[in-house]
């Protein structure tokens, strides 16, 4: 296969993720609204979602010798990567609010072009730079269109704790890419899903114990829609297009999430946005295009000539 159409279609897969990732919030707060707490949310999420993957092992991959050792641990580290990005994720949102905490995790970009950066020994180019400037500026028009008007009073523990999840992800990510190159987007998914949950397990007890979880059938509805629509077919995508474009770009694609899921609750929420915040969405999206800039300009030339 072409390696332009390989990176085409790379994009395509984790832009079509970002999309499904971005109802994520939409359902949680349905399953919320329905009686569902935090940990019966995850727990039920992962519960559902690593059996899915190991369904996917078995349809697309299971040809494949068994994982070795090295291979698990590689997996177990990923995993307890993306359960530390999850808490401290949650954490963040209890102490911040969505949109600042948003904000500081999508910082995870540039992360990953950093560590990357240090492994390969290669300086980010200077297109990734910019849009990373030009997309950042327009997420931060998107979650903070008043701009920052309470610095006195901001709670610093929560941003320390937004960054633990936006650090703790770009590491996930970069794993993510080297394990693949060996087993496969599909295995490790599976492997590494599964982890996360074992770390539900293990965590919960220490945060609102088993008794308190609750299970409501609204909650069980919309957390089994969160599990296979938002995390089960998202990842496969989503790592797909890692192994084939690699976590840097990845990552930079995936910056239209928060933007996303703003328009999403415009829509199905009935929450408003103002003209900055329309704005922001707009240059969010110019800059994630610029990545192929010339793929973009050919399909604008083919619209208007239909």
């Amino acid at each position: 296969m072409p390696i332009k159409t390989t990176e085409n279609q790379a994009i395509l897969f984790v832009f079509l993720a970002t999309i499904a990732l971005a109802f994520k919030g939409i359902f949680a707060k349905f399953a919320y609204m329905a009686g569902m707490n935090v940990d019966g949310l995850l727990l039920l999420r992962f519960g559902i979602a690593a059996p899915l993957f190991w369904v996917g092992v078995h349809i697309m991959a299971r040809s494949s010798a068994p994982l070795g050792w090295l291979q698990w641990r590689g997996c177990i580290f990923a995993g307890t990567m993306f359960f530390c990005a999850t808490y401290c994720d949650f954490t963040a949102i209890g102490l911040l609010g969505v949109s600042v905490s948003r904000l500081i995790l999508f910082t995870f970009p540039v992360i990953v072009m950093i560590i990357n950066s240090v492994l390969m020994r290669k300086f980010p180019s200077n297109q990734q730079f910019s849009m990373f400037v030009i997309t950042y500026f327009g997420i931060a028009l998107v979650m903070a269109p008043r701009g920052v008007e309470s610095l006195d009073t901001f709670d610093w523990l929560g941003a320390a704790w937004a960054m633990g999840s936006a650090v703790t992800y770009a590491i996930y990510l970069v794993t993510s890419q080297e394990i693949m190159k060996t087993i496969g987007s599909v295995r490790f998914t599976a492997a590494s899903g599964s982890v996360t949950l074992g770390w539900m397990l293990i965590a919960i007890p220490f945060s609102g114990g088993y008794d308190g979880l609750t299970f409501p059938t609204g909650g069980i509805f919309w957390g089994s829609a969160i599990a296979i629509f938002c995390t089960a077919i998202p990842f496969f995508l989503l790592f797909e297009g890692i192994r084939r474009c690699g976590a840097t770009q990845a990552s930079l694609i995936s910056l239209t999430g928060p933007v996303m899921t703003v328009i999403l609750a415009w829509l199905i929420l009935g929450e408003t946005l103002n003209t900055v915040q329309l704005m922001g969405g707009a240059i969010t999206i110019l800059g994630v295009a610029s990545l192929k800039s010339g793929w973009l300009i050919s399909a604008i030339i083919k619209l208007f000539k239909l």
